[in-house]
């Protein structure tokens, strides 16, 4: 084998490989060396970061005990909230007739008057999607005397959870509060 010797008109050796140049050696190593900083700087930052963050939870905010200052957790609320599934919904020009799953195998019967269902009335009609509608939520105070409620229905209204009622409903829509039957 000839040992490769350099043509310097060219730039390559004789046997076709590329001449290196003279200081392309120094070069490569500034380059991994600011690339090898450049790295321990992006770790360093990441973990001063992260590890601020996690000691952070724990620690009590600025002249306080914790997150809550009001002691508003600790209250007894003003309102309970009691949820119920929904079989179906009957709507009429006096209002809707609820009907929903008391204990397991049972339903029970609600009426809601339409004029509630105004901005500041005694109920809410929530409209959306999904396999957990519909559902009725109805608010009590803590006396025990009813608040308001909020139905969230599906959107759709010829879901099979709709319906109408037919005829006249008589004075069932006359109520001034909801009681739930368990």
């Amino acid at each position: 084998m000839r040992a490769a010797t350099y043509n310097k008109n060219v730039g390559r050796c004789r046997d076709g490989r590329r001449r290196p140049s003279p200081g392309m050696d120094s070069r490569n190593a500034d380059m991994e060396e600011r690339m090898r900083r450049t790295g321990i700087a992006i770790v360093t930052v990441i973990l001063i970061a992260s590890a601020s963050m996690t000691f952070a939870q724990g620690a009590p905010a600025a002249g306080g005990t914790g997150l809550d200052k009001s002691g508003s957790i600790r209250m007894e609320s003003d309102m309970y909230p009691v949820r119920v599934d929904v079989a179906r919904i009957f709507a009429h020009s006096q209002g809707y007739k609820v009907v929903y799953r008391k204990g397991e195998a049972s339903f029970a019967e609600a009426y809601i008057p339409s004029s509630w269902f105004v901005a500041g009335g005694k109920a809410s009609m929530i409209q959306g999607r999904g396999p957990q509608f519909p559902y009725m939520v109805v608010y009590y105070k803590a006396d025990g005397s009813f608040s308001h409620l909020k139905l969230y229905v599906l959107r759709n209204m010829r879901d099979s959870t709709w319906g109408t009622i037919e005829g006249d409903p008589g004075d069932r829509f006359k109520v001034e509060a909801i009681k739930l039957e368990y």
